[in-house]
């Protein structure tokens, strides 16, 4: 699995940065975009699945090699818990073993971390806004504080924004994913809370990148 960094080139991530200018051109919103390679480490899988394998190797290895020997099979099970770590490492078996309830979670404790760290909590009309982008879980979160939820519809919501960015995400498309899901912020933003005469940029438009 690619790093932010990796996945963003520098012209990339200028290119996101300009679209993050241009989403909060007309509004008073203020948007932060940041990409995570994993919410956890997960340290505990590699283990879990080494174990698993290593059980199935002593059982599969004394049916199908009845002349075995102890040290034989001791050697196929510690063959097997380094496989499991291994085969651990790799974004898609890790997405497919983790439970979905427990990405959500740490997905969303990230989030809220990341909503309180870059200062979205401290804008003067409390008008921040993340787009939050965890790769390994393949999760978009878009948070908004309660200046935004002032003024957004009961039925309205951010979800076509996460579909954008999620569908580049799995896509292999990332970029583009993320490119136009800011640029469906700036619609929502400008529709529902436009600038004022004297409106100041109150935070950084960098793209936060977290390998």
């Amino acid at each position: 699995m690619k790093t932010p960094s990796a996945l963003i080139d520098p012209a990339d991530r200028l290119r996101l940065e300009a679209s993050v200018v241009e989403a909060e051109r007309a509004t008073a919103g203020e948007l932060v975009v940041c990409v995570v390679r994993a919410c956890d480490e997960y340290g505990s899988l590699g283990w879990r699945l080494g174990v698993t394998l290593a059980a199935l190797a002593l059982l599969g290895g004394g049916a199908l090699w009845p002349e075995a020997t102890q040290v034989d099979l001791l050697g196929m099970q510690c063959a097997a818990l380094l496989l499991g770590h291994g085969l651990a490492r790799l974004a898609p078996i890790r997405r497919a073993l983790l439970p979905e309830a427990l990405l959500e979670r740490h997905v969303a404790e990230r989030a809220h971390a990341a909503f309180a760290e870059h200062g979205l909590t401290r804008t003067r009309g409390r008008t921040g806004v993340l787009l939050f982008v965890a790769l390994l879980e393949r999760r978009v979160v878009v948070l908004a504080d309660e200046g935004i939820h002032r003024v957004l519809g009961p039925d309205e919501s951010w979800q076509a924004v996460v579909d954008l960015a999620t569908e580049g995400l799995r896509s292999g498309r990332a970029v583009e994913g993320l490119d136009a899901a800011i640029h469906r912020c700036g619609e929502i933003l400008r529709a529902h809370l436009p600038a004022s005469p004297r409106h100041l940029n109150e935070l950084p438009n960098a793209i936060v990148l977290e390998d």
